[in-house]
């Protein structure tokens, strides 16, 4: 079973380019509720903008499944390990 926020990340990953994917973490950050969202998301946003990067230097672009698939075990394995280091 995908996960839902694992559907949405696949999402911007596949259709947003990294100028559009740099906004949009832009506009998280600039919106965070508070200095910790901000910190939080300004780390999430670096990670998924270091992830499109990495992807534009692969010969063949993983599908959307294939992301949708892979970023759900990421969010399990996360969440198993209580999203430690």
């Amino acid at each position: 079973m995908i996960d839902p926020m694992a559907a949405q990340m696949a999402q911007l990953l596949d259709g947003s380019d990294l100028e559009e994917l740099r906004e949009i973490v832009a506009r998280w950050v600039a919106d965070a509720p508070s200095a910790g969202m901000r910190e939080h998301y300004r780390r999430f946003g670096a990670k998924l903008i270091e992830l499109k990067q990495h992807f534009a230097a692969l010969p063949v672009q993983p599908t959307r499944e294939e992301l949708e698939a892979a970023l759900t075990m990421m969010l399990k394995m996360a969440a198993a390990t209580g999203g430690q280091r």
